[in-house]
């Protein structure tokens, strides 16, 4: 029998919240592909996602039980981060929700629904010109809802998941009330990220947790069908300008006058103390001037819509190749993010206990526990299941996708992905590749094959290159103790105790048929951190535009060192540095530290 919510208090509406935010950072990539509106620059998930960040961050530090008092941390939370437009209007909403909130410990349904709808005026007015068929609208069918039905519906659980669909009835209405959107064939990111937000706190109220759902909602369906290309991309201004002020008794209205001949997009919310700022101009410098008239600048920040319409215009044009790997392959979170590469977790074993590597457990808290825990810990390869939920998910912006893991010889990673494409209607469109190897290694071969792809190669030619360079790569680990291979069971325990007594160390390697093998052994820490560097730099040396990766456990300041050692060989290369993932070090443990090298 479900649990009726009868009240809502400052506890429940935090988890609430949080739920939001990892629905948010779910749909992001989503939210980025159809943002058109008001400038078609791709961020609008991204500015959202960001905005929620900070609320989380905020709110997390919040004990107390009372609604105002967490409404107000969130309010208060999402000025400091806003991001964009969207995070802007967000934060005006969660500001307006807590000033009708103020004193409040708990509140009915009927409560909630008067402040909710005080909430959305308060959003839009905070914009200039508000613009119906974005998220304002559907803020305010949302509101009108539960206006209409609180009265009659003292359960949140039933007031929250009837009013979703009338959120989501709005969503779809959007295209209808804005002819950029129509001529797209899209929603409004924004207002699609609000849905997204109702949809968090739904899933919580119904399964205590967000589903691991397929991006696909009955608005994703229409992926396929974007015109993208048919959007006039003109910019009347270069720059987005952002600032958060803090003052006394601030007028929001006065300042709105002052800009308003600045610039589009304005967007003035927060509360007499502390305001956020958004303005697209060409003028920001005068903009922040005229602010610092009110009080303090806090946060600033300028980003040009020029370059960042022509960076999504070239994701549109060249990106038809997507990139599947598994979290093995160790790459700069940046980088990841830069590249739209989608990683399968490998599964994390504590005890009875399992995680997903880099989604539920991050390299820094398994390491914790490598140290620490007196369970036993293991990986295991990811399910088919979770490779075809992220083979959906790319299919919808790829016309083909690169599937790269970890050497077949050392994980039956690879076989999963194989089971998760079988029998999909898209399945000749995906491309499963060994790369006979892991860690950095593997991510050399990944972020090479995403600059081939952003450098307009064909699809047989990536195929082609990448082939040759799995050939041309190889990787060096410097293990500090024999420990940690003891304890997963890689190296017996009599030849692990004699080892330790003699201070042996291991390199080790993978070889051409992707096994792992032991490259040299020597005495001591100083001697195997040297050994590493000199057998990576030999191998270097026979390749031409050699490049590298370097992948440490808790060992930052050894990888740096590996880095300026290497760059005295070879000046002009490119050397990244990134986290080992828990595959790795899990077996060469804390202080490790592997070396790969490719090139031509």
């Amino acid at each position: 029998m479900r649990i009726k919510i009868k009240y809502l208090n400052g506890i429940r509406f935090k988890r609430f919240i949080i739920s939001s935010a990892q629905r948010i950072n779910q749909m992001e990539q989503y939210l980025n592909d159809i943002n058109v509106f008001p400038v078609a620059d791709g961020d609008t998930g991204t500015n959202m996602a960001m905005t929620m960040a900070s609320i989380v961050q905020g709110v997390k530090k919040c004990h107390e039980s009372s609604f105002a008092e967490v409404s107000n941390t969130i309010a208060d939370s999402a000025l400091i981060g806003a991001r964009g437009n969207s995070g802007a209007i967000l934060a005006q909403f969660f500001q307006g929700l807590a000033e009708a909130t103020r004193g409040k410990v708990r509140l009915s349904t009927e409560a909630f629904a008067n402040a909710a709808t005080k909430a959305a005026e308060q959003a839009r007015r905070a914009i200039l010109h508000p613009q119906e068929g974005t998220i304002i609208t559907v803020m305010k069918d949302w509101t009108n809802h539960l206006e209409k039905h609180s009265s009659h519906t003292p359960d949140f659980a039933d007031l929250f998941k009837k009013s979703l669909s009338k959120a989501k009835e709005s969503l779809a209405e959007t295209p209808d009330k804005l002819a950029v959107l129509k001529k797209a064939n899209v929603v409004d990111a924004g207002a699609q990220g609000f849905v997204n937000l109702l949809e968090g706190i739904v899933d919580f109220i119904e399964f205590g947790k967000i589903r691991s759902a397929k991006v696909m909602n009955f608005a994703t369906n229409k992926i396929k069908h974007f015109n993208l290309h048919n959007i006039n991309n003109k910019i009347n201004f270069q720059f987005c300008a952002e600032c958060l002020i803090e003052g006394g008794d601030i007028d929001r209205g006065n300042i709105r006058q002052k800009l308003s001949f600045l610039g589009n997009s304005l967007i003035v919310a927060g509360s007499k103390n502390k305001v956020h700022i958004h303005i697209h101009t060409d003028k920001p410098e005068e903009v922040f001037d005229i602010l610092s008239d009110y009080g303090t600048l806090i946060h600033s920040k300028v980003e040009d819509m020029y370059h960042q319409c022509n960076e999504m215009e070239k994701h549109n044009q060249l990106n038809t190749i997507g990139i599947v790997t598994d979290s093995t392959c160790d790459l700069p979170p940046e980088m990841i993010k830069e590249y739209n590469i989608q990683m399968v977790p490998i599964v994390i074993q504590v005890g009875k206990k399992s995680y997903l590597d880099k989604v539920e457990i991050k390299p820094k808290d398994f390491n914790h526990l490598l140290q620490t825990s007196k369970e036993k810990l293991s990986t295991s390869q990811p399910s088919p299941a979770l490779f075809k939920k992220a083979y959906d998910e790319a299919i919808l912006r790829y016309k083909s996708i690169i599937s790269l893991h970890i050497s077949e010889k050392l994980s039956g990673t690879i076989q999963g992905a194989r089971m998760g494409c079988k029998d999909m209607e898209y399945s000749n469109k995906i491309y499963i590749i060994d790369s006979k190897t892991t860690c950095t290694a593997l991510g050399l071969l990944v972020y090479k094959t995403a600059q081939w792809i952003r450098n307009g190669f064909e699809l047989e030619e990536i195929i082609d290159r990448l082939r040759r360079a799995i050939k041309n790569t190889r990787i060096f680990i410097a293990v500090p103790t024999l420990k940690y291979i003891i304890r997963s069971g890689r190296l017996n325990k009599t030849k692990g105790f004699v080892g330790t007594l003699l201070n042996l160390k291991p390199v080790l390697t993978i070889d051409s048929q992707g096994c792992i093998t032991e490259a040299a052994k020597v005495i001591g820490q100083n001697r195997v951190i040297r050994k590493t560097l000199d057998m990576a730099i030999k191998y270097a040396k026979k390749v031409k535009n050699p490049y590298f990766g370097i992948a440490h456990v808790t060992a930052p300041e050894l990888a740096e060192w590996y880095s300026n050692e290497i760059r005295t060989h070879f000046n002009s290369s490119e050397i990244m540095i990134a986290e080992a993932s828990p595959a790795l070090s899990l077996h060469i443990g804390i202080g490790g530290v592997a070396i790969a090298v490719s090139g031509d």
